[in-house]
């Protein structure tokens, strides 16, 4: 993280923000701002906040990601929660949240999460795949899945059945450069075709129909 970065934090307790705080004062070069819900708005606005952190349930967090609807600049958003794969909704991800962890979250997960958040990437605990079980062409590893906002994007544009072509154009990049996202989407949700890739996708909540 870089100096000066500011985090705020919003909690449905006040020793879930305490130990959120406590974590994140590890590092000295962190500024980190307890928000009540009702305010998480305007401090994360005027206080020009890097990351916001939601440690709610599913239901707070949907409440409080509404506060955020025509907000320009709105920070991204980190959410720790017991139920992670309730959390991550397409909703959420289009107000935002670009991380789920769950409640329990060690500093260096929490350190990791914000990290690739802010260089924008998704990160998601295992617990936010939907389902008990992992049928073929879904990850099965116990590690985050972390994409690229590109790397979405392709995704999408493969779920609409565009081929390397059309995506090139409408991207404007280079076929190359659509192959390298694809093959990139492919390794890390590891899976071995495009239709794999998209269910594995539609199964994390990184896209959907």
């Amino acid at each position: 993280m870089t100096a000066a970065s500011r985090i705020v934090v919003a909690a449905d307790s006040p020793l879930a923000a305490a130990r959120i705080e406590a974590l994140l004062r590890t590092d000295p070069r962190v500024d980190v701002v307890i928000s009540a819900p009702g305010q998480l708005t305007a401090l994360a606005t005027e206080r020009a906040a890097s990351v916001v952190i939601l440690a709610m349930s599913a239901p707070s967090v949907a409440r409080a990601l509404e506060r955020f609807v025509g907000v320009p600049r709105m920070p991204p958003v980190i959410v720790l929660t017991s139920t992670p794969h309730a959390a991550w909704t397409t909703r959420a991800r289009r107000r935002g949240v670009r991380a789920v962890l769950h409640r329990d979250a060690t500093a260096e997960e929490l350190a990791a999460a914000i990290a690739a958040t802010r260089a924008g990437l998704f990160t998601l605990h295992p617990d936010a795949v939907l389902g008990a079980s992992t049928p073929v062409g879904t990850p099965s590893t116990d590690a985050p899945v972390s994409l690229t906002a590109r790397e979405v994007e392709v995704l999408e544009m493969l779920a609409e059945g565009m081929s390397n072509r059309a995506i090139a154009l409408a991207l404007k990049i280079s076929g190359h450069t659509v192959k390298f996202h694809v093959a990139s989407l492919l390794g890390k949700l590891r899976v071995r075709t495009r239709t794999e890739a998209v269910t594995a996708g539609i199964r994390l909540g990184l896209i959907s129909l």
